[in-house]
């Protein structure tokens, strides 16, 4: 692996769900190593289906230059999940989905079984195509934690790699972490 290794970072835009706004905003950051080089962004319907497609678009603007993709978590947009999958096989770029903390599967299937009667077999195929939730130590400034991920086209031990690398103040990689902040800003549209 490069030492500054060219990353897309993704996260959603700060939304709120009573809000009446039907979309929000999917942030892109490309960073060399933990240089921010290019920022982009998709819209996305809140708890809707498209964040797959919005996120394999923001890596075929930048197919020629993005090494990895590092996203926050599968879900943006409340329940608008990705499907890890397809993103990989459609792209060919591996790819990650960090957390801060670790899953109950159990409490997220109950919430999208009562959110979504009809799509629920759809939307926990996506939580079940991720694969194995891995657990990892991070050194960070402020010490070590855990971090946990899903990964696609990449040994654990690159992804990890990769992950320990691009992190440095938080245990969310540099460019996920500035996808999240640039979101903050933005606000949910109708």
């Amino acid at each position: 692996m490069k030492a500054h290794p060219i990353i897309l970072g993704i996260d959603d835009a700060t939304f709120k769900l009573k809000s009446g706004h039907s979309y929000t905003y999917l942030i892109g950051v490309i960073c060399q190593g933990t240089r921010m080089v290019k920022v982009q962004e998709q819209r996305i319907k809140i708890d809707g289906d498209d964040s797959t497609e919005k996120i394999i678009q923001l890596i075929k603007d930048n197919n020629e230059n993005v090494q990895f993709v590092i996203t926050h978590t599968i879900t943006f947009g409340g329940f608008n999940l990705m499907n890890l999958e397809d993103v990989y096989s459609q792209t060919k770029k591996p790819i990650i989905a960090v957390t801060e903390r670790d899953v109950d599967l159990e409490s997220v299937k109950f919430a999208l079984k009562k959110k979504y009667p009809q799509k629920y077999p759809k939307k926990i195929e996506y939580i079940i195509n991720a694969g194995e939730l891995y657990e990892m130590k991070i050194k960070t400034a402020a010490g070590y934690s855990s971090v946990y991920y899903h990964k696609k086209g990449i040994s654990q031990n690159n992804a990890e790699e990769l992950i320990q690398k691009s992190s440095i103040d938080s245990k969310l990689p540099e460019p996920v972490r500035m996808a999240h902040l640039i979101g903050r800003i933005f606000k949910s549209i109708a």
